[in-house]
């Protein structure tokens, strides 16, 4: 195979997000949108310049020979039948973030998974962020010696400043009455709320960093939205590994950040035995710093690397199309989802119990 003809499944704001890094593939074909809304893919393929086939039905995706790969960017209720399908079709499958909201349907996803010759992957954009990467870069090359302290704040404001703009449109993403919200507050069709949701991007990348979470304990505010869940602090140890990490959430409603997708914004820190490494934005523009600093004793070094945003959405695209034609496994494996979704469970069942939970003994 020297080119992927790929079907993007769901054409809502995120789409916005994961599909121009596909369309800049030179070996990628966005060959099918596909909605149950044929008119917002028709939308889709208006604002991108391309004259995909439309489908309102997976299954007839499915039954297209021509398609290779499919990108599930649907809700997440809808991710283990849409994944299993796939893998049984013969389709590659990239799916967006969480894998699904229990792990037995995890347990049903790794079946299909180890019994397919075709690649799967979870989309994670965050591993694919530049700033992310030069700090996973420093620390495995010894920079900061062993870390001992994993650090992630995540803050959203309760709007944008009225200078930010982008081309892309999340008008709607805030909306109430908005389809994406009203799935996710039922706790039936959606495991959570931040910790669960946005959580599942930081302890991937703290994953991703240092290695395997055993103990978690976490606080979180029980608010009156199923998403509301913040202000929240969840701490944890790694495994094998003499580090901690912590991830804590606030919420400023009179508050607005400068960003060109969401009102939020992260801060990450990972301290060493030698210095310390500084990622000073993500999701937004809120401090105007260099993206990475890395600070060992007396000496601070200011790094720049492509900081929007939207790079890891690119990054991770264009990972998944290089690992079909490489023959690669993508990162993301059904192993390192579903940790992922264990570490953001614990959170949830850490705080009901009051007590520690290990994630890797959930089943």
């Amino acid at each position: 195979m020297d080119r992927v003809n790929l079907a993007i499944v769901g054409c809502g704001d995120i789409s916005q997000l994961n599909a121009p890094g596909y369309l800049n593939h030179e070996k990628c074909n966005v060959y099918a949108l596909c909605d149950s809304n044929p008119q917002k893919a028709n939308m889709r393929a208006k604002q991108w310049g391309i004259s995909p086939k439309i489908f309102s039905d997976y299954e007839d995706v499915l039954n297209d020979s021509n398609i290779d790969a499919v990108e599930l960017l649907t809700p997440t209720y809808m991710h283990p039948n849409q994944i299993i399908d796939g893998l049984n079709a013969g389709k590659h499958v990239s799916c967006q973030k969480p894998i699904a909201s229990t792990l037995v349907e995890v347990q049903d996803i790794q079946k299909a998974v180890e019994t397919s010759s075709s690649k799967f992957r979870i989309t994670e954009n965050f591993i694919f962020y530049p700033p992310l990467i030069k700090a996973k870069e420093l620390l495995d090359s010894g920079a900061i010696g062993d870390p001992s302290m994993i650090r992630i704040r995540t803050l959203r404001a309760g709007g944008k400043m009225p200078e930010s703009s982008s081309t892309i449109d999340f008008s709607q993403m805030n909306d109430p009455h908005s389809d994406s919200l009203i799935w996710r507050e039922d706790p039936k069709l959606h495991a959570g709320g931040n910790v669960y949701d946005d959580g599942w991007h930081k302890f991937a990348t703290a994953i991703w960093w240092i290695g395997e979470i055993d103990q978690m304990y976490s606080f979180l505010t029980k608010n009156s939205s199923h998403l509301d869940d913040s202000p929240a602090v969840i701490s944890w140890k790694f495994k094998n590994r003499n580090c901690l990490g912590v991830l804590d959430y606030a919420y400023a409603e009179g508050m607005k950040i400068r960003s060109k997708y969401y009102p939020v914004d992260e801060f990450f820190e990972i301290q060493g035995s030698k210095g310390a490494i500084f990622v000073t934005r993500c999701s937004g523009e809120m401090l105007d710093l260099p993206p990475v600093i890395l600070q060992t004793g007396s000496d601070t070094h200011s790094i720049q690397v492509p900081m929007d945003w939207i790079e890891g959405f690119n990054g991770a695209a264009r990972h998944f199309i290089d690992a079909i034609l490489d023959d690669e496994q993508p990162q993301m494996d059904i192993h390192f989802s579903k940790h992922t979704l264990q570490a953001a469970l614990s959170a949830y069942i850490s705080f009901e119990k009051q007590m520690p939970v290990n994630p890797i003994e959930l089943i």
